[in-house]
């Protein structure tokens, strides 16, 4: 079991920590979705929208790249790399 999901499960502590974290992002859902800010136009609102999902895309996309380039690495470190196998080592 991955460490965090056993501190998650264990820690009463870690999980309101982890809700806690959550707040800004409801609280973003919120003001959009809800119109309060009647002063700010709707395309302002879409917008904000719009740069949340970019940041949760990118934010996605370096945790899949980051294991990867782990994965790549870990290869290259154990001697399975694409050099072995041009040089006819085994």
């Amino acid at each position: 079991m991955n460490r965090l999901t056993r501190l998650y499960r264990r820690s009463r502590a870690f999980r309101i920590l982890c809700y806690l974290l959550m707040v800004p992002a409801i609280l973003l859902v919120w003001v959009v979705s809800d119109g309060m800010w009647t002063s700010y136009t709707q395309v302002g609102d879409l917008s904000l929208m719009f740069l949340f999902l970019v940041f949760a895309a990118w934010a996605w996309w370096y945790g899949e790249d980051r294991d990867r380039r782990r994965a790549a690495d870990a290869g290259r470190d154990n001697g399975a790399g694409p050099s072995d196998r041009d040089h006819g080592a085994r």
